[in-house]
């Protein structure tokens, strides 16, 4: 499922499946009708940037692709995240 919004909260937890691994659960807001409002980077993707830090995707927009895994947790498979862009104050 191909999603778009904003990023709410972004926590590093214990994987479910490999308690030795961490994952990013994600909570998104701006998605559409019947989209998943909770996702989860796993451990795999985490590790491919290691400048992805929790602090500092929070409140930015996302594109992601993600899909639904058998205990009904919506995995993320690609996601990107939007530059943040200030303005200089007048």
């Amino acid at each position: 499922m191909h999603l778009r919004g904003i990023i709410q909260t972004a926590t590093l937890e214990e994987a479910t499946a490999e308690p030795e691994a961490i994952e990013m659960i994600l909570r998104v807001q701006g998605v559409g009708a019947g989209q998943p409002r909770k996702l989860v980077i796993p451990h795999a993707l985490l590790v491919r940037d290691e400048t992805l830090e929790a602090e500092a995707i929070v409140g930015r927009g996302f594109e992601a692709d993600a899909e639904q895994d058998r205990a009904g947790r919506w995995i993320v498979e690609r996601i990107a995240f939007a530059l943040r862009v200030l303005r200089p104050s007048d």
